[in-house]
């Protein structure tokens, strides 16, 4: 990953993980209710963790070994909402039924436009407490193991 900025590491991680997947996107399209619905063998099962981990780190690394990286667990958390960020361009991707996923292209480059301004708000420290809610938020929702938690579901 290149040095520079927190926002361009992302964009570069982003654009990578689209390249990669690229010559799969068919047959990726045809596992997206496995891949988001099913519980049991999805991107956030525990069967999956090692592999979510292994890319969710990449976007926490984005953050923390950047040239403007945030406090370590400020960066973590970024990281953390910027993979399930990644995740979205995924899924819309997959989805894209525009003329050469031009739709998830400019998607991209809006996300490009934008982050430069959420890095500065990101000085704010209603905006700093809002991620580190939104990553406790993900954490519980998404990365949580049902079993270990009490009282079931709320």
């Amino acid at each position: 990953m290149p040095a520079g900025k927190w926002r361009n590491r992302f964009i570069f991680a982003l654009q990578t993980s689209l390249e990669v997947l690229g010559p799969h996107r068919m047959a990726l399209r045809g596992l997206i209710p496995v891949l988001v619905g099913d519980p049991a063998e999805g991107v956030f099962a525990r069967g999956a963790e090692f592999s979510r981990l292994r890319v969710q780190r990449v976007f926490e690394e984005a953050v923390a070994g950047s040239a403007d990286a945030p406090t370590r667990p400020m960066a973590e958390a970024i990281g953390r909402l910027l993979y399930l960020v990644h995740l979205a361009v995924l899924l819309w991707w997959l989805l894209d039924k525009s003329s050469k996923q031009r739709a998830t292209t400019a998607l991209v480059s809006l996300f490009q436009q934008v982050l430069p301004s959420a890095g500065m708000a990101l000085r704010l420290p209603p905006v700093r407490r809002f991620v580190i809610s939104a990553d406790e938020l993900l954490q519980e929702a998404l990365f949580s193991d049902p079993s270990e938690e009490r009282g079931g579901d709320k």
